[in-house]
Order: C-alpha cells, then structure tokens, then sequence
C-alpha cells in the first residue's frame, strides 16, 4: 500500500498485526446484528432504486438531491448477493471498514508515528457514529471512504512531483466523492485549503526546519518543506479542473434540485441547533439522548482543546516534530471546519439540514484526537525508548475516554430499544395474518410506497399524498382525499374496510384528515396498534358517499379574532371529538409569530368539566404561518380534551380563546365587538 518508500518500522510485526486487529473489531462491530433492526425508509429507497435499471434509477435520482453513484455500486452488489437487509446494509460496513486503514495511511503521512497511526485506527474502528452508518444502507461510509481516499492523494502527492497514479487517483476519487453526495464539495474545498496551507508554511519554515528533511522517514517528506510555492502547481489546478468538467452534466441536475425542492419546512434556520447537534453526533454518536450527550460534551471538549494544544505546542518548535504538527493542523482543521461550515450556510438558504449530512468532516477531528493525543516518549539515554512524557498521561487518558465512551454509545446501538428504528417490519408482519380480503391498507404519507413495497408488496396500499419524495405542500385536505378514499372503496371493489398505517403524517396531515375522512365514512374498531415510529389504526364498514369533499362545517360560527384568524364553525364527531375549522385572514407580513387556542367547558348548569390547554389551533406540526391565505384548517379537539377523561352525553358550552404570541408576550385577540371569549354550545346525544 505504502509503495516502495514504505518506512522500515511499519515492517514491524506488533504494529502490523494490532492494525489487522484493529481492522478485524472494525468488520466484526459492522457486521454485528447488521440486520437486526428494520429497514427505514431511506434504507428502502436504497434498495428500490437499486433494483432498478441504471438509466432509470439516474432519472429517479435527478429528481431527488442524491447523485446515483451509490445506488449504482448497491445496484450491482445486489444482483450478486440478494436484496436481503444484510446484503443491502454490507456495502456500508464494508465502506465503514475501509476507512479504518484510510485513515490510520493519512495518519502517518501527516505524523510518521506508530502510536499516532494505531490510535487513528482505534478511533476510526470505534467511532460510534461511523459504526451507526456502518450498518445503514447509506451513502455516507462510501462518501466518507472516498473522502480519505481523496484527502490521501492530496497529502502523498507533491504535486510537482506526484507519480501519475496520484493525480489519476485523486481525479477518481473526487469525482466519485461528488457523485456520492454533492456535499462532498466542501471536503475538495478544504483540502485545496490545506494544500495552500501546507505550501504558505512551507516558504516560512525555518534553516533547521529544511535541514531536519535529512533525517525524517520517507513517508513525510513533501513539499512542505521544500521551499515550493504557495501557489498550487500545475498538476493539481489540472486535476480539479478535470474533476469540474466531469461533474458539469450534474451541475444542471443539482441546482435544479437546490432550487425546486420542497422536502423541508421554510422558516428560520436555527444555526445553534444545528451546531449542538452536531456536536453531539461527532463525539457520542445517534445513540445518546441529548441531554446526555449535551453533558459528554464538557470532557470531550476538554479531550479536543488538549488534542489542539499539544499540536500547537510543538508546532511552534523547530524540527520534524513542528513540521508534522503544522501538517496535522493545516489539513485536519479545514477537513473539520469548512465542510461544516458550508452545508451550514448552505442551509441558512435552504433550511433542510441533518447531521448526518456533515459525516464527511468527521475524519479532520479524529486525525487532530489522534495526533494530537498520540503519547509521546523520552529517548533513554542509551538511544532507546524511556518514559512517557508527562503530558501524555493525559493523552492517553483521553484516547481512553473516547475509546470507552464509545463503546458505551455502541451498546446503546445495539441493545437499547430508544434507538430503534422505524418498525416497518413489525407493523407488517403483525398486519399480513390479520388483514382481510376486504381490507385495503392506507399510508399516510404515501411517499412511504418504496419501504411498503420492500417488506408487503403483495399488500396494495393507497398511497396518501401520492408522491414519490416528501413534499410539506403536499398537505392534505378534504378536496384532495375525496377521490383517492372514494376510488379505494367503491362498492364495485367489494373494499369496506382499512387498516390505516401512519409515518410523517404530521408533515402532510397534521389536521387528520384522513383518520377523519375514514371515520366519517365508517367506523374506527378500536383495535390499534404502535411499532417503533409508526402508528396503526383500522377502520370498517366504509361506504364511500360519506367521504367528503369539503369540511363538514355542520354548525356555522364566523368569529374573527383580531382581524386575524376567523373560527368558521365547527362539527361534533360521532366518537365526541369536536373539529374546529379555521382560517386566517391576514398577508404572511401581518401574522404574529404564533397563536394559540385555550378554553374550558361548562355544563348546562354551569358546573365546570373540563379546560382546554394552551395549543395552537391546528397541529402544532401545522402552524399558522404555513396555511395557505384562503385554507380551511382543522384542528380537532379529542372527546377526552374537552369534555374530560370520561365524556358523557349532555349539553355543553365551550368557551374559547384565542392569543397571538409575538416573541415571549402573548396578547388575547377580540371579536368586532370585543369580546375576547365566544361561547360555542354543543349537545352530545350519544357516542358510537
């Protein structure tokens, strides 16, 4: 791997072999309980597309933000190995494995130590958010793999000089990086900064500095210290030009997507948020409650700035020893910030953001924890090694926090029910012995269709709304149900009756108007079921001439508060629970920030029953600022909200209130005549 310029100690049998080692727990950690857990569903996607032909699944991906490349690679693996959730997830764990021996390679071009090349290794290995995308059916271990691969080709190559291979490979790997993930961008970005560093310091180092080149081990001889310019060489201008020109017939593809799509909520980009969050996942992994994670990140703070302060330390020394750690900073710093950095202004203009999304950075922090924290030793004497440095107690107790905490994060992977995945497997092996042949399953959202397709595809679903990508316009209504629910259980279909599987609903229903529709059509069975992240609910005796195609406003009511929101009227479901239909009345330039609901309800005889809490109007997934200036908007009002924990038949008054919320005051609104409470009377006769 190392080529001929291979050093004598990395012949040295113990570090060989604890780096085999290393490599093996690093497949053995992957490959643990790969297919426990379900399938999700970016996971099904994975496999729908790779089940496809390639011409289609690049237009299917052209249509998504994902470039195709990964889905190639699946693809082909999965007409060798199968389709199974194994098959599916290995390609990532194998990925994941790949980059232990990438990074433990980078680790000694930047340093030449053997304890900075095993302790890389380890945290590469170990890494509980490296592990967690390890067994998903992702793309992000194969962007991570490419990334070091391409950092790898930038470190090597002294452009002036590089073997052709290394210009070739870093014009292989950056292109595939880009057709990975466009994101992978921001790392190109910053190993051009790194090699820029690398050549500004390189005119600044020092006579003892070049004379230290005489003694150092080949594999950290560059043109760091060669006196090059600052101004990258022609090779490598070359090289990234290449690597723009073979991504141009994406570029299009790409910024088409940036602009058109609508697979997140508008709004304001909460950018600490995003950086906790981000925090968290590079130091705990997916597997912490953030609480926990948000304490962890006091030591692994402290763990970071010791990294940090030792490599700055030496740095301002003269000798090899500066020359690796000026190195270390001047690659492992932009390799962690500027990728953050740029998805995060990216995502102040297009606020759709995960952390996974940032995975690619990851590696510039585990190169500055692993040589920064490397121990050091005292030569004894005699020309052999003596005691460690007194600083490096503190190293190694640091690598030994990483190591444990991140074995504590992986058990919570692998053994705590918190984190488990969304259950489409559950749900349907529980749903397929009990649904009959007159039973149709409904998802909401029906962009779902790829996951349901993976684990029932001889189940037919009605897919509401009928999209192939999430879509938060795509916001059901009444209007929009009718034909589908219609259509579903015609009485020609012999269908009356359906089982009801919800995920995201809260994005494209968050009034319920599907369970809403299904009731008023028929009759809710009480026979619900939870799996981890979805909902089942079952319905019977459907008839279609009762799904409607407008809201059953069955008692108008008109109210306007504040010149703002309007309460149209209202309708008292057969089961108690009151639905409110709303309306606003107001430019987007006039809204508060918020608005609320709150009330109580009396009885006949005025004797208190039960008090409505302060919520928003609608779902609190559904706020006022994303209805539509002429939508009808419904909340409901569960039996059990408003008329207490044991409705019973009886005439009642609901007396309402609604607020407008603009920073931390909120403010009653009045109707025209300045009432701040209305009154709604309703009679319950019965439930059924």
């Amino acid at each position: 791997m190392f080529g001929r310029d291979r050093p004598q100690w990395l012949r040295h049998h113990p570090l060989r072999i604890s780096l085999l080692a290393l490599i093996c727990i690093a497949f053995a950690l992957r490959l643990y309980r790969l297919d426990a857990q379900s399938l999700w569903y970016d996971e099904a996607v994975t496999a729908d597309l790779a089940r496809r032909s390639l011409p289609e699944l690049t237009r299917w991906t052209a249509n998504d933000i994902q470039p195709p490349l990964y889905y190639g690679v699946v693809a082909g693996w999965g007409r060798l190995a199968g389709w199974s959730e194994w098959s599916l997830r290995f390609p990532s764990a194998l990925f994941g494995v790949i980059a232990v021996p990438l990074l433990a390679v980078i680790a000694l071009r930047l340093s030449s130590r053997r304890a900075a090349v095993a302790a890389d290794a380890l945290l590469a290995a170990m890494h509980p958010l490296l592990v967690y995308y390890g067994q998903e059916a992702r793309m992000y271990t194969l962007l991570v793999a490419l990334g070091l691969a391409t950092a790898y080709c930038v470190i090597r190559g002294a452009w002036r000089a590089a073997p052709g291979w290394i210009t070739l490979g870093y014009i292989v790997c950056a292109s595939a990086a880009l057709y990975t993930h466009y994101f992978a961008f921001f790392l190109i970005v910053a190993l051009i900064l790194g090699d820029w560093l690398e050549r500004h310091l390189s005119t600044r180092a020092t006579a003892t500095d070049l004379s230290a080149q005489s003694y150092r081990p080949a594999a950290a001889v560059s043109h760091f210290a060669t006196g090059a310019s600052p101004i990258a060489p022609p090779p490598f201008l070359l090289a990234n030009a290449v690597v723009a020109i073979l991504y141009l017939p994406w570029v299009g593809v790409l910024l088409n997507r940036l602009a058109v799509d609508r697979s997140y909520w508008q709004g304001e980009f909460k950018i600490g948020e995003a950086l906790r969050s981000i925090a968290i996942r590079f130091t705990s992994g997916e597997a912490v409650h953030e609480q926990t994670g948000v304490w962890l990140l006091l030591p692994y703070g402290l763990i970071t700035l010791v990294a940090l302060y030792r490599l700055w330390r030496l740095s301002r020394l003269a000798g090899e020893q500066s020359l690796q750690a000026r190195r270390t900073l001047g690659y492992a710093l932009p390799w962690l910030i500027v990728p953050v950095a740029g998805i995060l202004a990216l995502a102040s203009f297009a606020p759709k953001f995960n952390p996974r999304y940032v995975l690619l950075a990851l590696p510039g922090l585990l190169l500055l924890w692993g040589v920064g924290l490397a121990p050091r030793t005292l030569e004894n004497g005699k020309g052999g090694i003596g005691r460690l440095r007194s600083d490096s107690t503190f190293a190694v107790a640091g690598i030994t926090f990483l190591v444990l905490a991140g074995t504590w994060s992986n058990a919570n992977w692998f053994f705590n029910r918190a984190f488990t995945k969304d259950d489409w497997r559950g749900l349907t092996t529980f749903l397929r012995p009990r649904i009959a042949d007159y039973e149709t399953v409904v998802l909401v959202s029906g962009h779902a269709g790829p996951v349901w397709d993976y684990y029932a595809p001889d189940l037919p679903a009605v897919q509401l709304p009928a999209i192939d990508v999430l879509d938060v316009d795509a916001v059901l209504t009444f209007a929009n149900t009718a034909q589908p629910l219609r259509s579903a259980f015609a009485e020609e279909s012999g269908i009356n009756g359906s089982w009801l599987v919800l995920w995201q609903d809260e994005v494209v229903d968050p009034g319920g108007i599907v369970p809403v529709q299904l009731e008023l059509g028929g009759r809710e069975k009480g026979q619900s079921a939870q799996f981890w992240g979805l909902g089942l609910r079952r319905f019977s005796r459907i008839r279609p001439h009762r799904i409607l195609e407008a809201p059953p406003i069955t008692v108008p009511v008109s109210e306007t508060f504040g010149g703002q929101l309007e309460l149209l009227g209202y309708h008292l479901m057969e089961n108690g629970d009151l639905l409110l239909f709303w309306q606003r009345q107001v430019g987007d330039e006039a809204l508060a920030d918020d608005y609320r609901i709150a009330g109580e309800t009396v009885a006949g005889d005025g004797t208190y029953v039960a008090s409505i809490s302060n919520r928003r109007p609608a779902a609190y997934t559904y706020p006022v600022a994303r209805w539509g200036r002429d939508e009808v908007v419904m909340g409901v009002l569960p039996a059990t909200d408003w008329l207490g924990p044991e409705p019973a038949v009886g005439a009642y008054t609901l007396r309402l209130t609604v607020s407008a919320l603009q920073g931390d005051t909120a403010m009653d609104l009045a109707t025209p005549d300045g009432r701040m409470v209305i009154e709604l009377p309703i009679t319950v006769y019965e439930f059924d």
